[in-house]
C-alpha cells in the first residue's frame, strides 16, 4: 500500500467536511431521477403509445341503431337552392326588358321566368308557367325590342314597359316591371304588373287561401298536385294607371304633338287648353323626346297628391331640360288628373337655344299686361305668317271650333322703326292675317277679335343701354299674340 503524500491527505478531510455536503446530495437527487424515469416513466409512455396505435388501427365499433329509416322518395324537381341562383348581370333596365323580348320570341319561357324571378327563384317555375299561358293561350302577340320603354323611377324603383296586343284588339297593352339594382346581379325584377286583359294567365293559386294538412285517417293514398307557389309581390294586376304610368302617358301625347289625346289628362279648370295647346307646339318645334334614362321621376308621391319632374332633350337644340307635373285624384280609386303644369324650364331653354334650328322664338310668351299668349313672329316690315305658324293656328282652331261661345283676342305689335301711324297700319295687317288664317281653317269670323298695338308693348328693348340699335330685341316685338284666356 502506497501512503498518500500529506497534502493528499488534507484534500480528502477537506472533501468530506461540510463543503461537500451540496455537492453530494445533487449527485444523489440525479441519480434518483434517472431511475425513476428508466423504471416508470418510460414503460408508462411505450405503454400508451402501443394502445394509441391499436385503437388507430382497429375499426371503429358502430353504434347499434335504434330504427332505420325509410328512404326518401326522389322529387321529379330538383330542390332550388336558397338565395339567388341565377346571375344575368343586366347593366340597364332596359336590357333586361330587350332580353326578355327575345326569350319570349323564341319561346324560352323557361328563361323568362328564372328573369322574372330572378329576386326569389322559387317563383321561376310559377313564372314560366304564366308567360306560357299568355303566349299560347291567351294568344298575346309581343311587340318589337325596340318598343320596349323605360317609363321612370320613383324611390329606388325603376320602371320599364312591355309592349302586346291581343287578338281582335289594335290597342297595345302593357306588361310592366318594377326592377331594382342588386350590387350582386345586376338589375332584377321585385314585381310584375299584368294589364286587366292579361290576368287570367294567372294561376288560381296566385290568391288561394293556405293548403289545409289532411289528417291521416283522411289523407289519400296518391297526394294531390302540388299549388304553384307564387307569391303577390311577383305578380299583381293592374287596377288602373298609377301617377308614374299616368304621367308617361300624358307626357308621351305631348311628344306625339296629339294635342286631342293630351287634352284628356287634364282638369282644363286648372290647366286651360290653350295652355296645352301652347306646350304642343314647344314640344313640335323643338322635336323633343324623353332623355334615355330616367325619363319620369317622381318627386312626391301621396295616394291623392303627386309631382312628377318629366326630363325631355332635343337634338337639333342640343339641350335637356325639363317641365312639372302636379297630378291629383278624389280618392284612391278614381283617376288622377293634371292639375299643374310648371313650363318655365322648358320655355326659358326653348327661347335659348331656338336660333340653333332658326326658329326666332318661343310660342309662349308673358304677356306685357298679365298672362300669357301664344306668339306670332314675322320677318322685318311684313305682315306674312311664317310656315310654323300653321300647326299652332290648326290647334287654336280646333278649340275655338269645339266651343261657339269662345272668342279670340288676337293683338298685333311692332318694333319701334317707323312713324306711329305706320306701326300701328302694319300691327293691323299682322292680326288680320291671322285671323283670315283662322277663318280658312273653319272659325266662325265673329270669334276672333283683332287689335293694332303698333309698337306700345314691345316685349324686348328695341335698343341696347348704350343707345345703340339691338336687332335681336326689335325682332321679339315684331309678331301677333293670342290670348290665352279665351
Amino acid at each position: 500500500m502506497i501512503p498518500f503524500p500529506s497534502t493528499s491527505r488534507r484534500c480528502c478531510r477537506q472533501l468530506t467536511s461540510g463543503r461537500v455536503t451540496p455537492v453530494v446530495i445533487v449527485l444523489l437527487a440525479l441519480v434518483i431521477s434517472a431511475a425513476v424515469f428508466f423504471f416508470v416513466t418510460r414503460p408508462n409512455l411505450e405503454k400508451k403509445a402501443v394502445q394509441s396505435v391499436t385503437t388507430e388501427t382497429a375499426p371503429a365499433k358502430m353504434p347499434e341503431p335504434t330504427a332505420v329509416p325509410a328512404p326518401a322518395v326522389k322529387s321529379k324537381t330538383p330542390p332550388v337552392p336558397a338565395g339567388p341562383v341565377a346571375h344575368f348581370g343586366f347593366a340597364r333596365p332596359l336590357d333586361l326588358g330587350k332580353e326578355m323580348v327575345r326569350s319570349l320570341a323564341a319561346g324560352d319561357f323557361s328563361r323568362v321566368g328564372e328573369m322574372a324571378a330572378a329576386a326569389d327563384p322559387t317563383q321561376a317555375g310559377a313564372a314560366t308557367k304564366v308567360f306560357e299561358k299568355m303566349m299560347k293561350d291567351l294568344g298575346a302577340k309581343l311587340g318589337t325590342e325596340e318598343q320596349v320603354e323605360l317609363i321612370g323611377m320613383v324611390e329606388n324603383k325603376t320602371r320599364v314597359a312591355i309592349p302586346f296586343t291581343l287578338p281582335g284588339q289594335q290597342k297595345p297593352i302593357r306588361l310592366q316591371l318594377d326592377l331594382e339594382r342588386d350590387e350582386r346581379m345586376g338589375w332584377k325584377i321585385t314585381r310584375l304588373e299584368l294589364p286587366k286583359e292579361l290576368a287570367t294567365a294567372l294561376p288560381a293559386a296566385a290568391a288561394a287561401k293556405p293548403p289545409i294538412t289532411a289528417s291521416p285517417a283522411t289523407a289519400p293514398t296518391m297526394p294531390a298536385a302540388p299549388a304553384i307557389p307564387l307569391t303577390k309581390s311577383l305578380f299583381t294586376v293592374s287596377q288602373g294607371s298609377d301617377a308614374l304610368t299616368f304621367g308617361n302617358d300624358f307626357v308621351r301625347a305631348l311628344l306625339r304633338h296629339d294635342f286631342v289625346e293630351a287634352r284628356r289628362f287634364v282638369d282644363e279648370k286648372r290647366v286651360p287648353a290653350e295652355r296645352l295647346a301652347g306646350l304642343c307646339i314647344v314640344f313640335e318645334e323643338g322635336q323633343y323626346e324623353f332623355k334615355p334614362t330616367k325619363p319620369l321621376i317622381i318627386t312626391v308621391a301621396n295616394p291623392e297628391v303627386s309631382w312628377v319632374i318629366a326630363q325631355v332633350q332635343s337634338q337639333i337644340l342640343q339641350q335637356s331640360t325639363e317641365l312639372g307635373l302636379e297630378l291629383q285624384r278624389s280618392g284612391s280609386d278614381q283617376p288622377w288628373r293634371v292639375v299643374g303644369l310648371n313650363l318655365s324650364d322648358i320655355l326659358s331653354s326653348f327661347a335659348a337655344s331656338a336660333s340653333k334650328m332658326g326658329v326666332p322664338y318661343t310660342p309662349i310668351v308673358k304677356n306685357p299686361t298679365g298672362g300669357e299668349s301664344l306668339a306670332l313672329y314675322f320677318e322685318y316690315d311684313q305682315a306674312t305668317l311664317h310656315p310654323r305658324a300653321q300647326k299652332q293656328l290648326e290647334i287654336v282652331a280646333g278649340l275655338l271650333k269645339s266651343d261657339p261661345n269662345k272668342k279670340l283676342n288676337i293683338a298685333g305689335h311692332t318694333d319701334d322703326k317707323g312713324t306711329d301711324g305706320y306701326n300701328i297700319q302694319l300691327s293691323r295687317a299682322r292680326a288680320e292675317t291671322v285671323k283670315v288664317q283662322l277663318v280658312a281653317l273653319g272659325v266662325a269670323e265673329a270669334q276672333v277679335i283683332t287689335t293694332a298695338l303698333g309698337k306700345a308693348q314691345p316685349l324686348s328693348p328695341n335698343q341696347k343701354a348704350d343707345g345703340t340699335d339691338d336687332p335681336q330685341g326689335r325682332s321679339k316685338n315684331r309678331r301677333a299674340e293670342i290670348f290665352l284666356d279665351f
